[in-house]
């Protein structure tokens, strides 16, 4: 089946990288190009659209055509039930009344045409290259990031990921259903995100203070999951107990334990002993890391604002 994803344009690399990461997870990619914000998708395996964070909208794809061809499309068309046509220009702007027009056609064949609770909502995007047409199939619910802000939550510190992102990083560990860890979990947002998307979880923080800050976060949530006092740069978890790790490392020189080279050099080596071969982990720091110690599937940069941009890396171990 072919879909459309309209993605979100705050970051378009990384909502691409959403989106193929769970494509992964739930199935088989067969194919996918992208056009402007849509990314066009041939998959075959289970749906994973609610999971998603920087998709604004999903469709099943009807047809791609040129600008010429749109009519015809229409005209060929054969839906159940009631239609309603919403056109969005990607890229370049679109006849304010082409709605109509395509609408009328779908009249004219006897369809009738229902602009509040349609059977079927036909989504027409344009772009510089095609125009894309689609049933829609799921809507992002942009509401519920708002209502899980950092601020609203019992536990509250200042430089935290946001909702909306800290779900679509937890996404890019390509993890259907299994454990995930975070060694450095803070306020729990990419707990908080993953508890919620299904997943178990397990959180772990070196100040006591914070870590009852972030069972706080997650009992606030409903959520159910260990987190733990410890040392990222020495675990007491077994070897290759967990199928995903996901953290955001300390965006400062020097914390109160210790120097900024000695926990980026012991926790990746202690990252690379706890995580189960085969398996990613996403890291997210300010740093530009010369060494890594896992293979780099993709690195994504996010600009929070002039003085900040994060370094999202994706890093996979070897099946051995």
């Amino acid at each position: 089946m072919r879909s459309l994803f309209l993605l979100s344009g705050e970051n378009l690399e990384l909502a691409k990288a959403e989106v193929l990461s769970l494509a992964k997870a739930f199935g088989k990619i067969l194919h996918y190009e992208l056009d402007e914000r849509i990314l066009l998708l041939d998959y075959k395996g289970e749906k994973f659209f609610e999971r998603l964070a920087m998709t604004h909208e999903l469709c099943e794809s009807v047809a791609s055509c040129s600008f010429n061809e749109l009519r015809d499309q229409f005209e060929n068309l054969y839906l159940e039930g009631s239609c309603c046509v919403r056109v969005s220009g990607i890229g370049i702007k679109s006849d304010p009344e082409l709605e109509k027009k395509l609408g009328a056609i779908l009249w004219k064949k006897g369809y009738k045409i229902d602009l509040k609770s349609p059977d079927n909502l036909l989504r027409v995007y344009f772009t510089p290259k095609a125009c894309h047409i689609g049933l829609l199939r799921f809507k992002q619910n942009k509401k519920q990031f708002r209502e899980r802000m950092p601020n609203k939550r019992p536990f509250f510190m200042p430089i935290v990921i946001l909702p909306k992102l800290s779900r679509a990083i937890v996404n890019l560990v390509s993890l259907k259903k299994g454990l995930i860890l975070d060694p450095m979990c803070g306020t729990g947002s990419f707990l908080i995100e993953a508890g919620l998307m299904g997943l178990n979880f397990c959180g772990m923080d070196f100040y006591r203070d914070i870590v009852e800050g972030c069972r706080k976060n997650l009992e606030f949530f409903c959520l159910r999951g260990e987190v733990l006092q410890g040392d990222v740069r020495e675990m007491p978890f077994k070897d290759r107990a967990f199928d995903g790790i996901v953290t955001d490392y300390p965006y400062f020189k020097a914390t109160r334990s210790g120097t900024r080279e000695e926990l980026y050099s012991k926790s990746f080596q202690e990252i690379c002993r706890v995580l189960k071969n085969g398996s990613r982990a996403v890291l997210v720091t300010n740093l530009d890391l010369k060494v890594l110690p896992l293979r780099i599937v993709f690195k994504i940069n996010h600009r929070v604002h002039g003085s900040l941009t994060r370094r999202i890396y994706v890093l996979e171990k070897s099946v051995e």
